[in-house]
């Protein structure tokens, strides 16, 4: 009993934690652009924030993965997903920005010494990695058991024995689907006027 409780309440969590849309904007050129809250995923114990994002116009939807990390990644980056069924879809990179973030300082106690870290700016890499129809269909339908994240000078691997990104990235498009049927952008405005 206390392992099926601990077990939907997991569950709760991962459901309630894709279930937000972090981004939902025009850009200047007129495209929608609605991204959800990421995740953290550690692939080989580096950290990575894994999200969905897409940029809507009047006549063409494209979805990307989103990953982001403090880890160095270079424009040559990737990332391969192995399906259920194993086979493997290959992602290059479509753009990789580089931002600054705030980190907090810190002192580490040695002894009676304190070494003090002070607070500084830090690089983030964010990469985003096309997701045709096709690729979103086959995940949906065979679920993910591998990633590995090639960030330009290493490969880093994880496996899913329980398809925990497939079934996180499937939450994200539904949230996201919803969004955009709630949109304006390809409603014209005379429409239930």
């Amino acid at each position: 009993m206390k392992h099926v409780i601990i077990v939907g309440l997991s569950m709760l969590c991962m459901a309630a934690h894709a279930q937000k849309i972090s981004v939902d904007r025009i850009e200047e050129d007129g495209l929608h652009q609605i991204m959800t809250t990421t995740k953290k995923f550690k692939v080989d114990g580096v950290a990575f924030d894994i999200g969905m994002k897409i940029f809507e116009g009047k006549y063409k939807t494209t979805w990307y993965l989103l990953v982001a990390t403090h880890h160095s990644m270079a424009p040559s980056c990737e990332v391969v997903i192995k399906l259920g069924n194993c086979e493997s879809l290959c992602l290059p990179c479509k753009n990789l920005n580089v931002g600054k973030i705030d980190t907090p300082g810190y002192g580490i106690p040695i002894g009676s010494i304190t070494k003090i870290y002070p607070s500084g700016e830090a690089d983030y890499f964010s990469a985003i990695f096309e997701l045709t129809p096709n690729i979103i269909n086959k995940i949906e339908e065979h679920g993910i058991i591998k990633l590995r994240v090639s960030t330009g000078t290493e490969f880093l691997d994880r496996e899913y024995i329980k398809n925990q990104l497939g079934s996180y990235l499937e939450k994200c498009r539904s949230v996201i689907l919803k969004k955009m049927k709630d949109s304006s952008i390809n409603k014209d405005i005379l429409d239930d006027f």
